[in-house]
């Protein structure tokens, strides 16, 4: 097949929007100056774990210049969650974590805002506090959510408490294989909770319209879903919520999959909106944002790899213990994720292991870059290395001793092909010079390998309006902070439509008028939207071509879109220009709108048939240690 020639795709255009975003002109959530607008705060609980006795409000409403004051009394009662729907927008009967809200307030300032929140009293009944995962697990633990069933595909033998959810792997007889061993490596590793820590907190801001629509603000990775949450938690029908993104300063994550796993202040604001009837802002500050909103999960990891004398790997056994923190959030996904990435992306004939999310009095897991994945891939690589050392191997020529090859089944993918594992190992050691390196004292070297899930994914849409005079302008669901849909977008509709990459603009998410989108999450930006904006433009080319053929008298499949000019192939002089056909179309047919939708579905089923191009990735480092600070330094 003969390569594609284009015109504008793999040419390096100047970034555009990159200098508005250096010097900080776009409009962040904090710019936001909407009018009479109160400050909004939220007054959180100082337990890990408590009953909610009585909340006394009266002396914070009685502050003068306190517009509104609400508890989970103010609100339906209705509850979310991305997988389980375990939480209330603000606390009822119980807070489970420090930091779990429990009230919140709209006031003419900030300061007052502060004043009001210290006199809401609440009568807390302390409850016994479970911090570590394994213990929460056990059957003599307390119970931190009463109502919420134990999921129905445990094991019959488990004899477990706290858990909302469960992943087994099972492949093979690992016990068998794992007796054939010539040598076992039992290993446990542990990972902590991380926040993402952008450098912008979570900002909201809500108005109630004078027709009883609400329109929300969000610094939001998933305008959509926040939208469809807020609806949902304040009993509203789509319609009647917008929802408008602002920049954003930073995510990693800790901003996506909208409040179901996130910090749910949108529909808090919301609320007070609507009890005041006036615009509310929320704007978390440092320490607000460090302990209350979504965090990297932290796992225990129990990891056993029977291996052959020659370092053929040939069964593995393990257990994860994920930490979902005081409610579901994302950990049903991440855990899962872990768990099935414990087995490695190594050759493994033969495993077990089950994969427990589990519930503490901590903050939330959210989805912060790679879910699950960072966890497993620091036991799973620290333990190849165990195992060279136990075997006395190279590390290097041990992991190429297990790597898949083209055909090959690892776990989580049936098939694969294109695997480029092995060459990443030989290409990263060869470059750090691996076995010929002179350490100095306090430094070392490592290698490691990882992976990444491949498969089906939300996707999204794309609209592409062709102007009068010809320039174009695009919408999709997608928030760019970082991901390139100013100027990749531009670039893919200039290429289909034939026109310069400056005449093409892409618009900010509006629930209202762009089309549904999953959001700015996995890494999938430009396949998602990339692809969606393609087909649109691809059908506004088609609209175009069909009216110029009028013109032309001409087949449509006989014309070309070149310099803004529709020309019949190879014959450049009859010719029309676009421009006057997409004024034209203005009078004709309202004017050319271009459609497309993308999601990975037949892709993946593609892949299926075809075998999986699963990504793989091999780094090396050399560094230093100071043995005194511990500063660990890269070389």
């Amino acid at each position: 097949m003969a390569k594609a020639e284009y015109t504008v795709l793999g040419t390096s255009i100047p970034r555009m929007g990159g200098v508005e975003r250096v010097i900080g002109a776009g409009i962040y959530g904090i710019d936001l100056m909407l009018q009479d607008a109160l400050c909004g705060g939220i007054l959180r609980s100082q337990y890990a774990h408590a009953k909610i006795v009585s909340i006394d409000t009266s002396e914070a409403k009685a502050i003068a210049g306190v517009r509104a004051v609400v508890t989970a009394a103010d609100a339906p009662d209705v509850r979310y969650g991305r997988t389980y729907i375990d939480r209330y927008m603000l606390a009822k009967h119980k807070a489970r974590y420090m930091g779990d809200p429990v009230a919140a307030v709209a006031a003419d300032s900030q300061a007052i805002v502060k004043q009001a929140l210290k006199k809401i009293k609440v009568v807390y009944e302390s409850l016994p506090v479970v911090l570590d995962p394994e213990e929460t697990m056990k059957p003599s633990a307390p119970t931190l959510h009463d109502d919420m069933p134990l999921p129905a595909n445990l094991p019959k033998d488990a004899n477990v408490k706290n858990v909302c959810s469960y992943t087994g792997v099972h492949v093979g007889d690992p016990e068998k294989a794992m007796a054939e061993a010539d040598v076992v490596v039992d290993e446990v590793y542990e990972t902590k909770m991380i926040h993402p820590q952008y450098l912008e907190p979570r900002i909201a801001a809500a108005r109630l319209e004078v027709d009883g629509r609400l329109t929300v603000w969000a610094n939001a990775q998933a305008p959509f879903s926040v939208r469809t949450d807020v609806a949902r938690l304040l009993n509203l029908p789509l319609n009647k919520v917008r929802v408008l993104t602002t920049e954003i300063g930073g995510g990693f994550g800790g901003k996506g999959s909208g409040i179901t796993s996130g910090a749910a202040i949108e529909p808090i604001c919301a609320l007070l909106a609507m009890k005041t009837k006036r615009a509310v802002m929320i704007v978390l500050d440092k320490a607000e944002e460090t302990i209350s909103t979504t965090i990297r999960s932290g796992a225990r990891m129990y990891i056993k790899t029977g291996v052959k004398k020659d370092g053929t790997i040939v069964a593995r056994q393990g257990k994860v213990v994920f930490d979902a923190g005081a409610y579901s959030g994302f950990g049903a996904m991440a855990g899962a994720r872990c768990t099935q990435m414990l087995g490695g992306w190594y050759l493994m004939p033969n495993v077990h292991i089950d994969g427990y999310v589990v519930y503490t009095n901590k903050q939330v897991c959210g989805p912060v870059r790679g879910p699950g994945g960072p966890q497993a891939a620091f036991a799973v690589e620290s333990h190849m290395d165990s195992i060279a050392a136990k075997l006395n191997m190279d590390p290097v020529d041990f992991r190429l001793k297990n790597t898949p090859k083209a055909g090959d089944k690892i776990i989580g993918v049936a098939k694969l092909r294109d695997v480029s594992l092995g060459e990443t190992i030989r290409t990263a050691a060869g470059k750090i010079g691996w076995g010929k390196i002179k350490l100095e004292k306090n430094q070392g070297v490592g290698i490691a390998t990882g992976s990444w899930i491949e498969g089906s994914g939300p996707g999204g849409g794309a609209i592409v309006k062709v102007n009068e005079d010809g320039s174009v302008t695009v919408h999709i669901g997608k928030v760019d902070f970082g991901t390139a849909p100013r100027f990749g977008i531009p670039m893919i509709v200039a290429e289909e439509l034939g026109i310069p990459v400056e005449d093409v603009t892409v618009m900010n998410v509006d629930t209202d008028a762009s089309p549904w989108d999953a959001g700015t999450v996995g890494s999938r930006s430009m396949l998602v939207s990339g692809n969606a904006t393609r087909l649109a433009a691809i059908d506004a080319r088609n609209q175009l071509l069909r009216m110029a053929a009028r013109q032309l008298e001409a087949s449509p499949d006989d014309l070309e879109i070149k310099d803004k000019q529709i020309r019949v192939k190879g014959t450049p002089a009859k010719s029309i220009s676009l421009v006057s056909v997409a004024n034209a179309a203005h009078n004709e047919i309202g004017e050319v709108i271009g459609r497309g939708y993308f999601d990975s579905k037949a892709m993946a089923e593609e892949e299926k048939e075809r075998g999986s191009s699963q990504p793989f990735t091999t780094h090396a480092c050399i560094i230093e240690v100071d043995t005194n600070t511990g500063n660990v330094k890269i070389l």
